[in-house]
C-alpha cells in the first residue's frame, strides 16, 4: 500500500473542497484512522498552528479522538480515530463552550458518545478564528538536564573536542544497538514513544532501542545543554509499531556545527536532482513521502527544512513528492443477468469506453441468447475510469436443445414441480437428498442424467435439498443419500500479450474442498473453456491460475 507522510498506509482517498483530501488509512500501530490533509493558502499557517495546539490540548485532556496532528512545511494534517460502528452523535455543552472560545461553532464539531463519555471525532478548519482566542496551553518545552558531573564535563570541553567525542560515541552506540536489535526477535505490538526531551541523547537512544524502535540522530544548534535531546519526531506519546524510526535532535553549541544553507528542492525531480542539490549543500536526503497531486509524478512538492534555513552540515532533509494526479474512479453495476445491449449501455454510463468492453460468447445450459453470464471486474468496487477493461461472458446463440428424448431441465424447480415436469416428459422419478442451509429447501439442485442429455433409460434422479427437521421420536433415524454426477461449464478469456504459460483450473465446494480440474498451456488471445463432472452437491467456485498466480474473476456456478 502507498504510505502517507511515510507512516500511514492508505486504504482509500477522495478529494474534498477547500483544498482538503480525505484518506482512510492504517496507522503504524495498526489503528484505522481518518486523515484530513490540508493544502493551505499562503498566510494561514499561523491559524493552522493554533488549530493544531487546540487539538493537542484536547487530546491530552481526553476530550478528542485524535491519533496525531502534524503542522510542518508541506505536511499539515489531522489523523482522527474512527468512532465505533453506530456510535451516536451527542452534545457536550462544556466542550462546545471551549470550542466557541476559540472561534469554532457547534456545527463544525463532530461529537459522539453514549453514557457519560463524549469525544470530539472531527473539527472543521477554515483558516481563521472568528473570536479572539485565549492563549492555548503551551506544549511541553524541552527540559534542561540537571547539573551533574557528566554535563559539567561536557561544558568544560572545547567545541572541537565535544563535536568529535559526541560523533564517535553516537556512531559506536548506533552500531552496538543495531547488532543487539538484529539478535533479538521483536513482537509486533504497538509501543509508545517515551518522553526523552531533555535527557542525554545516548540514554535516549538506549531507551528507544530497548522498545524495538529504530533511531536516527542529528545535531541541532541550540543553547541547551550539549548532548541533550531537544526535538523528537514523531511526538512524545505517539504509538508506533516496533521497527519504526524515531528522530532525535540533540543540542550542540552553534559555533561547533559546520553551517550550511538548505537549497531549494521544490520543483526538482526526485531522486536524482534532489540528491545532487543536497550533496552540493553538504546535506543528505531523508525520507520521501508521496501523495497524489496535479504536478507530474516525481516532482518535489515540499521539503521538511525551508529553503535558505541555516542548518548543520550532514543533516537529513525529508521531501514530499507528487505521485501524479489521482486517477478518476468509477463503480461498475451488477451486469450479470442483463442482455448484452443493456449491459453495454450501463457500462458506458459508468464511464467505461465502449472500445474497452470485450465480449466472450460461450455455450451454456442456462440463460437466453445474449444474456450476460459473468463480468470482470466484479461489481460494486472502485476501478480507474481511464484504464479499466470490462470483460463480459454472454450466452452464445440459443442454449443447446434437448436431444431426441433428452432429459428435461429440472434444476432450480421445486420438488413437486420437477416431478410433474418429469412425468409429463415420460420419465419415472427417483430422489436423492442433500442438506445445505445455504440453498433453498425443497429445491432440485442437480439431476441425473444432466439437463437436455440423451437418456436411454426413461428415468431421472433428482437431487433435492432439504433442511434438517427436529425429530420428536429419538428412536427415528434418517439417512442422507448422496447426489449423482453433475457437469459444470467454465470459460475465461486470456488477454492478448500474455506469453505462453501453464493454466490451472481449480474447483472449490461450499465446504472449502479444492480440486484441480484442468491443467494446460495457454497464451494471450485464447479462450480457455472446459467442463467438469462431479458428485459434489451445491454450487462450485472455479478459479484460474496462470503460472501459479490467480487470474481473472472467480466463477460461481450453481
Amino acid at each position: 500500500m502507498p504510505l502517507l507522510d511515510g507512516k500511514y498506509e492508505v486504504v482509500s482517498q477522495r478529494q474534498l473542497d477547500g483544498g482538503r483530501t480525505h484518506f482512510d488509512a492504517i496507522a503504524p500501530d495498526g489503528t484505522p484512522v481518518r486523515v484530513e490533509w490540508f493544502e493551505l493558502p499562503a498566510g494561514e499557517e499561523a491559524a493552522f498552528e493554533r488549530y493544531r495546539r487546540l487539538l493537542k490540548r484536547l487530546k491530552r485532556e481526553g476530550k478528542a479522538a485524535v491519533h496525531d496532528v502534524i503542522s510542518r512545511p508541506g505536511a499539515r494534517y489531522v489523523a482522527w480515530l474512527k468512532p465505533e460502528q453506530g456510535l451516536p452523535r451527542a452534545d457536550d455543552p462544556e466542550l462546545l463552550a471551549l470550542l466557541a472560545e476559540h472561534g469554532y461553532p457547534a456545527a463544525a464539531a463532530d461529537i459522539r458518545g453514549r453514557g457519560g463519555r463524549r469525544l470530539l471525532y472531527g473539527l472543521g478548519f477554515d483558516g481563521t478564528a472568528t473570536v479572539a482566542s485565549p492563549t492555548v496551553e503551551e506544549e511541553p518545552r524541552p527540559r534542561p538536564l540537571r547539573a551533574g558531573t557528566r554535563v559539567k564535563a561536557l561544558e568544560k570541553a572545547s567545541p572541537e573536542t565535544l563535536s568529535w567525542a559526541l560523533a564517535g560515541a553516537l556512531l559506536l552506540g548506533t552500531v552496538v544497538l543495531a547488532w543487539g536489535a538484529f539478535q533479538r526477535r521483536v513482537v509486533d505490538a504497538a509501543v509508545t514513544v517515551p518522553d526523552v526531551i531533555g535527557t542525554d541523547v545516548r540514554t535516549a537512544i538506549e531507551r528507544l532501542s530497548r522498545l524495538g524502535l529504530a533511531v536516527e540522530v542529528a545535531a541541532v544548534p541550540s543553547e541547551a545543554a550539549a548532548g541533550s535531546v531537544v526535538d523528537v519526531e514523531p511526538d512524545v506519546g505517539s504509538e508506533l509499531r516496533p521497527g519504526r524510526k524515531v528522530r532525535l535532535g540533540y543540542a550542540l553549541a552553534p559555533n561547533v556545527l559546520e553551517r550550511t544553507t538548505t537549497p531549494a528542492l521544490i520543483g526538482l525531480t526526485y531522486p536524482d536532482e534532489v540528491q545532487a542539490a543536497l550533496r552540493e549543500a553538504g546535506l543528505v536526503l531523508g525520507e520521501a513521502s508521496r501523495v497524489p497531486a496535479p504536478a507530474p509524478a516525481g516532482v518535489v512538492l515540499a521539503q521538511s527544512i525551508a529553503e535558505g534555513a541555516p542548518v548543520g552540515a550532514g543533516q537529513a532533509v525529508d521531501v514530499l513528492v507528487s505521485a501524479g494526479p489521482a486517477p478518476a474512479l468509477t463503480f461498475l453495476p451488477d451486469l450479470v443477468g442483463l442482455s448484452l445491449e443493456d449491459a453495454r449501455a450501463l457500462a458506458v454510463v459508468a464511464g467505461i469506453d465502449p472500445a474497452r468492453i470485450t465480449v466472450d460468447e460461450v455455450e451454456a445450459t442456462r440463460g437466453f441468447p445474449g444474456q450476460v453470464l459473468s463480468q470482470a471486474p466484479s461489481p460494486h468496487r472502485p476501478v480507474p475510469v481511464e484504464t479499466t477493461t470490462l470483460r463480459l461472458v454472454v450466452q452464445a446463440g440459443t442454449p443447446p436443445q434437448a436431444a431426441a428424448g433428452g432429459a428435461p431441465d429440472l434444476v432450480g424447480m421445486t420438488r413437486a414441480r420437477a416431478e410433474a415436469e418429469a412425468r409429463a416428459a415420460g420419465f419415472s422419478v427417483q430422489q436423492r437428498l442433500v442438506t445445505d442451509r445455504n440453498l433453498p429447501a425443497g429445491t432440485v439442485v442437480a439431476q441425473t442424467p444432466p439437463p437436455l442429455a440423451a437418456a436411454e433409460q426413461r428415468e431421472v434422479v433428482l437431487v433435492v435439498n432439504v433442511h434438517p427437521v427436529p425429530l420428536v421420536d429419538p428412536g427415528v433415524r434418517a439417512s442422507v443419500r448422496q447426489p449423482g454426477p453433475r457437469t459444470f461449464d467454465y470459460a475465461w478469456t486470456i488477454l492478448p500479450g500474455i506469453p505462453s504459460t501453464t493454466a490451472q483450473v481449480y474447483a472449490t465446494t461450499l465446504e472449502g474442498r479444492r480440486t484441480l480440474v484442468d491443467s494446460r498451456t495457454v497464451r494471450g488471445g485464447e479462450i480457455l473453456r472446459g467442463t467438469y463432472t462431479t458428485t459434489e452437491p451445491g454450487p462450485l467456485q472455479f478459479e484460474l491460475l496462470l503460472g501459479g498466480v490467480p487470474y481473472g474473476e472467480t466463477l460461481l456456478v450453481p
